[in-house]
């Protein structure tokens, strides 16, 4: 969950992550929960997280929505912390990468396998 102090200001609601519906929230998180097992597997480690933001302004009206946002898999390796999330129909990296996700074995490979150029070249 990200926490925003009430002295910072925040990003335009524009620049935040959509709220999911509860059913969109659980299609995306078993898409990289197939996309986990496809890493382990293949012996790199992740994490799957559900993201929720929490509007907490009394003096705002309307108030913003609170509401899950996108679930992320954060892969370990040695290299660092990589991040995917899911669409429905693509995993996207935070390096800007998309992969399919109709294919978490092939995507999981492909992760491995930057995941160890990345590693090679530290």
């Amino acid at each position: 969950m990200t926490v925003h102090a009430t002295s910072q200001p925040l990003p335009a609601p524009a620049d935040r992550e959509p709220i999911l519906s509860q059913a969109e929230a659980a299609r995306r998180m078993l898409l990289l929960t197939d996309l986990k097992a496809a890493l382990a597997h293949l012996g790199v480690s992740s994490v799957l997280a559900r993201n929720q933001r929490l509007v907490l302004r009394y003096n705002q009206v309307p108030q913003e929505p609170s509401g899950l946002t996108d679930p992320r898999l954060h892969i370990l390796t040695p290299a660092g912390t990589a991040g995917v999330t899911a669409d429905g129909d693509r995993y996207r990296l935070d390096s800007g990468e998309d992969m399919p996700a109709s294919d978490p074995a092939s995507a999981a490979r492909r992760i491995a396998s930057l995941s160890t150029a990345t590693a090679a070249s530290a």
